[in-house]
């Protein structure tokens, strides 16, 4: 194989897990606003009172946004979900800014 033909192998492959990393990042995003959407919200708005835990955010019924009351764990989970939103969104959003670059480069060649 020549030299060419293995870089661009590797930039199919580098490109094939950037997009399949874009397309979870997405997915986890729309699990979160599914998932905060039926708890009534999220923990990182949320607050914890006198061994209460409280998720903050849009309710489902009556449409209104306020705090619903949640055990420890869902708390916990709801807020690890949003700390895996921060640390995906963010290179993923990179990822397409970069393959949009790429594109145009390519384009202008």
């Amino acid at each position: 194989m020549h030299k060419h033909s293995s870089k661009l192998i590797d930039k199919r492959r580098f490109w094939t897990a950037a997009n399949i990393f874009v397309l979870a990042a997405i997915l986890n995003f729309v699990a979160f606003l599914a998932i905060s959407l039926y708890l009534g919200g999220d923990a990182v708005n949320g607050k914890v009172e006198a061994g209460h835990y409280y998720l903050f955010g849009l309710r489902a019924k009556p449409w209104q946004k306020g705090y619903t009351e949640v055990s420890e764990s869902v708390f916990i989970y709801s807020r690890w979900h949003v700390y895996s939103l921060w640390i995906t969104w963010l290179p993923a959003m990179a990822i397409l800014g970069v393959q949009h670059l790429d594109r145009k480069g390519a384009q202008d060649n």
